[in-house]
C-alpha cells in the first residue's frame, strides 16, 4: 500500500529531450479521524490527449478518494475545501494541467474529510457541478492518467527526506555508461512497522529515460545497492526516528547520446507492509 510519494526526483546533466509522461501523481500525507491530507507532487501531460469533459455544461477537476463500494462525490473536497477548478472550456489535458498550475500550483497540498473508513486511495477526479451536489451524488471519475495513492492505516504517517535533484553536471559521451551519483536520504514513520521504499520512472518503469520515445539514454536507481524498482525493506521503530539510506542513480545508453541538456523525473515512495 502506498503511504506517501515523498519526492519527485529530477535527474539532470549537460552532455532538450521530450519526456513521455502523462498523469497527475497524488499521494496521501496522512489519514486521521476521517481526514485526508494529500499532496499533488507532479503532473505532466502531452500535447495530444483530450480533456474528457471538454464542452460539458460544467466540469470540475480536483482531489478526492475512491471508496471500496462507490465513486466519490467531491462534495467535501470541492464544495467545502476548494480543492478543485473548472475545466469544461479546456480542450486538452495539458491545458487542464496548466490551468491547475496557475490556479493552485504544483506541488499542491490540501485537506478534506472522507465519508467513511472504506476510502481506499486519493487521486485526481473530475465531475459535473461539484459545487452543488449532495454528498450522495457519487459520480466522479478518475482523471485519465492520475495515480491514485493508496491510503495508509489510520494514524500511520511515513516520510522520506531526499534532495530534490541529482545533478550529474557536464559529461562527455565516453563517460555516460557506468557513471553514477549518490545522495543520502532519511526515512521515518510515526508508528513502528515494516515498510518498503521504491523508486521508478513516472511511467512505472525500472529505467528512467532522458530521451523520451527513443528509449536509448536512461538512468537506473538503487537503494542501499539494491534494485529500487523491486523495493527495499526497512523495519522502523516509529516515533519519527530517522533511518538513513543511500539512493544511487547510474547512467546508461545503448548508443552514444547526442550532445545537449537532458533531464528526467522519477518518483520515490513508501509502501506499508
Amino acid at each position: 500500500m502506498f503511504i506517501k510519494l515523498v519526492r519527485a526526483l529530477i535527474l539532470l546533466l549537460t552532455v532538450l529531450a521530450q519526456q513521455v509522461m502523462a498523469g497527475a501523481y497524488v499521494f496521501p500525507l496522512s489519514f486521521n479521524n476521517l481526514q485526508v491530507v494529500h499532496r499533488l507532487v507532479g503532473w505532466e501531460e502531452n500535447e495530444i490527449d483530450l480533456n474528457p469533459c471538454f464542452k460539458w455544461p460544467s466540469c470540475y477537476v480536483g482531489l478526492d478518494v475512491m471508496y471500496r463500494s462507490h465513486a466519490p462525490s467531491m462534495y467535501s473536497s470541492c464544495a467545502l475545501n476548494n480543492n478543485c477548478i473548472r475545466i469544461e472550456r479546456l480542450r486538452t489535458r495539458k491545458e487542464v494541467m496548466e490551468a491547475w498550475r496557475q490556479a493552485k500550483g504544483i506541488p499542491y497540498t490540501g485537506v478534506f474529510n472522507v465519508e467513511s473508513r472504506q476510502a481506499t486511495c486519493v487521486g485526481m477526479f473530475y465531475i459535473d457541478q461539484p459545487q452543488h451536489p449532495t454528498p450522495e451524488t457519487r459520480t466522479a471519475v478518475k482523471f485519465p492518467g492520475s495515480v491514485c495513492g493508496e491510503l495508509p492505516p489510520e494514524n500511520q504517517s511515513c516520510h522520506i527526506v531526499l534532495p530534490l535533484e541529482i545533478n550529474f553536471g557536464v559529461l562527455n559521451s565516453l563517460q555516460i555508461n557506468d557513471t553514477a551519483q549518490e545522495v543520502t536520504g532519511y526515512l521515518y514513520c510515526s508508528l513502528a512497522g515494516t515498510v518498503s521504499v521504491f523508486a521508478e520512472s513516472l511511467l512505472g518503469e525500472r529505467q528512467i529515460y532522458f530521451d523520451g520515445a527513443r528509449r536509448n539514454f536512461y538512468s537506473t536507481l538503487t537503494i542501499n545497492n539494491q534494485d529500487a524498482w523491486d523495493g527495499v525493506t526497512f523495519t522502523l521503530p516509529g516515533n519519527n526516528k530517522r533511518q538513513s539510506f543511500t539512493l544511487k542513480a547510474a547512467l546508461g545508453a545503448k548508443e552514444m547520446p547526442e550532445a545537449g541538456k537532458y533531464s528526467a523525473s522519477g518518483i520515490v515512495y513508501v509502501s506499508y507492509l
